[in-house]
This record gives structure tokens, sequence and C-alpha cells, in this order.
């Protein structure tokens, strides 16, 4: 699903992009934003999505610690809801954040991003496993 962003004109006034081309003052971009809970089709093929793999990785590795969501959002500085969605895979971690939270985590960012890249490559394997082989 594809959700519209509102659209700020020059004024800082807000509008729905249908208010938009009736109005000279309006920004040119409307940005178009998935709905995190939709993964994104290729050609009807399945992907793998890094940051649901980030998010698991962050999470395994904080249960590894028997450490709670909110131990690590404290020690971040990143919000309880925010870290949560993140380990959810529903947000996108930008490379600030996700230092910060292997700092709280005492885990080297070179560590965490070895493990995803692992995990991506054997669920892309596994992938491409499934196209190649057919149930008659």
């Amino acid at each position: 699903m594809i959700k519209e962003t509102l659209v700020a004109t020059r004024s800082g006034a807000t509008q729905n992009p249908m208010q938009r081309s009736l109005t000279q003052s309006s920004l040119t971009h409307t940005v178009k934003i998935a709905d995190p809970a939709v993964s994104v089709p290729t050609s009807g093929k399945k992907m793998v999505l890094m940051r649901q793999v980030i998010g698991e990785e962050l999470r395994r590795r904080r249960n590894e610690q028997s450490r709670t969501l909110r131990d690590v959002s404290r020690d971040a500085q990143v919000s309880l809801g925010y870290l949560s969605e993140l380990e959810r895979g529903q947000k996108e971690a930008s490379s600030e954040l996700l230092a910060a939270i292997c700092f709280a985590l005492d885990t080297p960012l070179s560590s965490l991003l070895a493990g995803v890249s692992s995990e991506v490559a054997r669920r892309e394997a596994m992938l491409s496993d499934r196209t190649h082989f057919s149930i008659a």
C-alpha cells in the first residue's frame, strides 16, 4: 500500500495532494511512502529486506545479553518505541543510530553488519533455491 504525504506550501501551511494543484505556491514534489508492513515485490519475486534482518540481529544480540528494550533505549538514548520499531523491521536506522545502539550493546558495528550480511546471503540463497525447484 502506498500513502501520499501532505505537501507543505511555502507559507508553511499543509495541504492534501488534491489541493496542491490549486495553489501555485506549493512545492513540486510529493513523496510516496511504502507501508512498512507490506514487502515491496520485484517482478513478482520475494526479496530480503535489510531493515528486517537488521532488526532481528539487534533483537538477537539484546536478548543474548538478557537486556530489556528499556535498558538499551536508555543507554543508546533512543526512544523505547523507536527501538521497538527498529527491532520489528518497521523503521530504517541511520548509521549514527545503529552506532549508538551497537555502543549500548557493547558490540562493534562491523560485527552487527557482518552478522546481517551473512543472514542476508543465507536468505537470498534460500529464495534462489526455491525459484529453481518446483514441486510437481
